[in-house]
This record gives structure tokens, sequence and C-alpha cells, in this order.
């Protein structure tokens, strides 16, 4: 019995060491096999990891045009809060093909002047607010910022901040201003729906209609409108 077993042990040991010494390797429908079953495997795996990537981005440049934005009207709410007047029509066309809002700030030391808005030494006394056309766009264009009254050097150029990318016409098209005069031949470019309106007791107030995207000629759809209504506060109240 005993030299049954060992033989028999000898046997399958023999037989395992020949299929261990074997170089034939992996037949080929076996590696097809093999192949396909990763390939089922692994195809919803990539798609779903693709997918959450692609949500990833897009929420990524979303919420960088949304915070763009709120910092915009942020900036924009402090300057219309602190100013006096508007001068001239508000808004006005601008030779670059967008339109400027140009406010009258208290100048340095003197009666409701707002540090925030005219710096210390600047001795500026006005503020505007510009949007250019990227190249021969009609609807993308960014927004300026500048400290000074000329209407010519809102362009984006040295002394103006950059402020945002991507203004996209709103969905019903870019705002009018039936109290501009003359009327320009096209709002393309405008985010003052109207100009300073006085109701009688009040202060002067300008409205916004700010509508920023990521791609508005890829993607137009992908947008974010803010709107605003901001009071000159040191303005004389209304008759």
């Amino acid at each position: 019995m005993d030299s049954f077993v060992g033989a028999s042990f000898s046997t399958r040991a023999a037989r395992l060491r020949a299929l261990l010494r074997r170089d034939d390797g992996t037949t080929l429908p076996e590696l097809l096999t093999v192949m396909a079953i990763l390939a089922l495997v692994l195809t919803p795996l990539v798609g779903s990891f693709t997918t959450a990537l692609r949500h990833e981005t897009d929420q990524s440049q979303r919420e960088a045009a949304y915070s763009a934005g709120r910092l915009a009207v942020q900036r924009m709410r402090t300057d219309v809060h602190c100013a006096s007047a508007v001068t001239g029509a508000a808004p006005q066309k601008n030779s670059f093909g967008g339109f400027t809002l140009t406010l009258t700030e208290a100048s340095e030391g003197s009666n409701g002047w707002c540090p925030t808005v005219i710096p210390t030494g600047t001795g500026a006394s006005g503020v505007q607010w510009c949007t250019i056309p990227v190249g021969s766009s009609t609807t993308r264009f960014r927004l300026y910022r500048y400290l000074g009254l000329d209407p010519n050097d809102c362009d984006g150029g040295p002394g103006s901040t950059f402020q945002i990318d991507y203004i996209a016409p709103p969905v019903g098209g870019w705002p009018t201003n039936t109290r501009v005069s003359p009327s320009p031949s096209d709002w393309i470019g405008n985010v003052w729906p109207t100009a300073a309106t006085c109701p009688a007791g009040r202060l002067p107030t300008l409205a916004i209609l700010l509508n920023t995207s990521v791609d508005p000629d890829a993607t137009p759809y992908r947008h974010y409108q803010l709107r605003d209504s901001l009071a000159l506060r040191n303005a004389v109240r209304c008759t």
C-alpha cells in the first residue's frame, strides 16, 4: 500500500514538472477570450471615469465664471454707491465696439471721498466700466474698469483693470436703453439696461444685467446671469 501511494505521488509530481517545463504558452483563442472579458469589464469603468472627469471640468469652469461675475458686480456696486453722478449719457457706445459707463467720484480729501474707489494720491475724479469685444466677436466681451474720465482709456490697455472674460448676450438679447440719446445703432455689449432713474425723494439708481458664460460661442447654454439695481449714494436726492 505504501509503495502504491509513493508511486502515485511520484507520478503526479513528474506530470507537474513536465507541465511546468512546457513553453507552448497561451493559445490564441484563450488570449482572445481573456481580452474580450477584460473589455466587457473595463469599458463601463472607463466610461464612468471619463464622465466623472468631464463633469468635474464643467463644474470648475462654471464656478470660475460665477465667481468672476460676482466679484465684478461687487466691485461695480462699490463704485456706483460712491458715485455722485453719471457723466453724460449712461452708458455710451465706445469706439471699441462695446459700451462704457462713466461715474463721477469725489476726489481725495473732498466730501464723499471713498478711498476704496479713488486711492490716495491718484487725483482721479471718476471711474469707468467698459466692455471690449474679443476680436470681431459680437457674443464674447471682456469687462474692464478704468480709473479716470477719458472714455478712450478704458480699452484693456495700461491702467485698465481686467474683470471678466466671456461676457455674453443674455437669453433675450443685449439690453437696450431708451433713455440714451442719441440712441446707438446697436446695443451689442451693453450691460446697463437703463440710464440713471430718479424717483422723487430717492437717490438715482442704475440697473445692471450681467451675463457671464464659460464659452458663449461653443456652449451658449452654459451661462450665469446677475441682475442688480444700484443707488448712487453720494448723489443729491431726486426732486
